[in-house]
């Protein structure tokens, strides 16, 4: 049987691949790269663009306006992150969702919301050499916009309306993005490698892991054919869950590939507008919208086991129904029953200050493990934890979630403790998820909205029920306090 025009593309694309990850050179060519992106971007680009805006804009404000020179910067800044590649663009995604409210001003003056998908777009040219490649007969099911709906750092997608009238979205990685990512991952490996010592100490070693599982998850997350299979797996188990607020969209599974992804079209408005203030909400809505989503964004991580990855506001848009439309799923996480159980039994812990609980669940992680520490040694380490609350209750505030699950985590690796698989990603995927609420409504209560998943999650014994009825007042107090703050 002969080589068809895709198997021989998709040939030629794996042993470029290959040959890009057993480069020698490619962490030395990577800090070349971020040197010269760099220096290209502040010594060239931001001057050239001053120059161009003095003599070709036509704006009536002063050329020298705090405006127009933001503009510059904030263009320099995505045109440089784009030329760096789309681990760059992740990274800063991440980084967007997590600013607090200033950070969030500033990141508006610059625009840099265009990081949820208004990244420097590629011809329409290439869109349909990539679709000639790997769906031949597109043609005669769409008609595709050659204006893209969105462009991200790993994939640009435009509409299309097939024979009935019916409007979906496709989804193409962009060719150059993948090349680029397997040069940056390539880098990333021999950093690992030289950093193999640091496994000895408890934040090197858990900083190593978050790498790797980095690396594994933005592999993924270009297998356009792995996120079709997520989001159908999510929508079966949210069809069961008759969860009534977030929604996955449908996939046309024949023309679905590893680089084509083909879905319905939602039609909203995009969360970031809401974070942002653009979009016009009622008060009231927004308070049940940020309580919605954080309830159930931590359903599908504690009671089905498979999340998002990455749910910052460019990836949610609140429909008409009222239900929020959620999509970009190649980033995608799952948990095994005992680490959901593990892990809801930190978390709450965590929240409720219950530090003896917290030691219950390090030590039981420990026997599931076949690792003996001495309760004393654990109530040692997570004294840091109490310490950390009662500092910031004495200033009149409270520790970030973050701040508590990283003291938590230190404690455990240097107890030699395992931390729980999927964990990582977990976290950070919680802590997006509490950014975003925030956003919405920023006097959301993570506590009570959370509270009941974890509980379910944590699957309490009756032995546990009884101690936990002890210091229910105490509970209630502390779900109070974190309610009204």
């Amino acid at each position: 049987m002969g080589f068809t025009v895709l198997d021989r593309v998709r040939f030629f694309r794996d042993t470029e691949a290959e040959a890009i990850r057993n480069d020698p050179f490619a962490l030395g060519r990577e800090i070349l790269r971020i040197q010269y992106e760099l220096a290209r971007s502040g010594l060239v680009s931001l001057p050239a663009g001053m120059v161009r805006s003095l003599f070709l804009d036509t704006r009536m404000d002063p050329i020298w306006s705090e405006g127009r020179f933001l503009d510059l910067v904030g263009d320099t800044i995505m045109n440089c992150m784009s030329k760096l590649g789309p681990v760059y663009g992740k990274m800063g995604q991440v980084m967007l969702s997590r600013l607090d409210e200033e950070g969030q001003k500033w990141a508006e003056k610059l625009r840099l919301t265009r990081m949820y998908g208004k990244w420097p777009e590629i011809p329409f040219e290439q869109i349909q050499e990539v679709l000639d490649a790997e769906i031949p007969d597109w043609h005669q099911q769409f008609v595709v916009e050659s204006y893209p709906l969105g462009v991200a750092s790993m994939a640009q997608v435009h509409v299309a309306t097939d024979e009935e009238g019916k409007e979906w979205v496709i989804k193409v990685i962009k060719p150059d993005s993948k090349k680029r990512l397997e040069e940056t991952l390539a880098a990333l490996e021999q950093l690992v490698s030289l950093l193999k010592p640091l496994r000895l100490t408890s934040v090197g070693s858990r900083s190593v892991r978050e790498i790797e599982e980095l690396m594994r998850a933005l592999r993924r997350e270009v297998q356009l054919d792995l996120e079709k299979t997520n989001i159908d797996k999510m929508r079966m188990r949210l069809d069961v869950k008759k969860e009534n607020v977030l929604r996955l969209p449908q996939t046309h599974d024949a023309y679905c590939t590893p680089n084509v992804l083909v879905i319905e079209r939602f039609k909203g408005i995009s969360l970031v507008d809401v974070v942002a203030g653009r979009a016009e909400i009622h008060p009231d809505q927004r308070k049940k919208l940020a309580r919605k989503i954080l309830q159930e964004l931590m359903v599908q991580v504690f009671e089905i086991g498979i999340f998002h990855g990455d749910p910052h506001a460019g990836n949610l848009m609140l429909l008409a129904d009222g239900s929020v439309g959620i999509f970009d799923w190649g980033l995608t996480g799952e948990l095994r029953d005992v680490d959901r159980k593990n892990i809801s039994g930190i978390l709450k812990s965590l929240i409720m200050a219950d530090m003896q609980r917290l030691v219950d669940v390090l030590l039981a992680i420990g026997e599931e493990h076949e690792v003996t520490v001495d309760r004393a040694e654990v109530e040692r380490e997570i004294r840091k934890v109490g310490e950390l609350i009662r500092e910031h209750k004495a200033a009149g505030t409270q520790p970030s979630f973050e701040a508590l699950l990283e003291t938590c985590l230190a404690g455990s690796e240097r107890l030699g403790i395992p931390v729980p698989d999927g964990l990582l990603m977990m976290a950070k995927s919680l802590l997006t998820i509490e950014g975003l609420a925030r956003g919405i409504d920023p006097e959301v209560s993570f506590a009570r909205a959370a509270g009941p998943v974890l509980l379910r999650a944590a699957k309490p014994s009756f032995g546990e029920m009884l101690s936990m009825g002890k210091r229910l007042p105490g509970y209630m107090k502390k779900m109070m306090f974190q309610g009204a703050g």
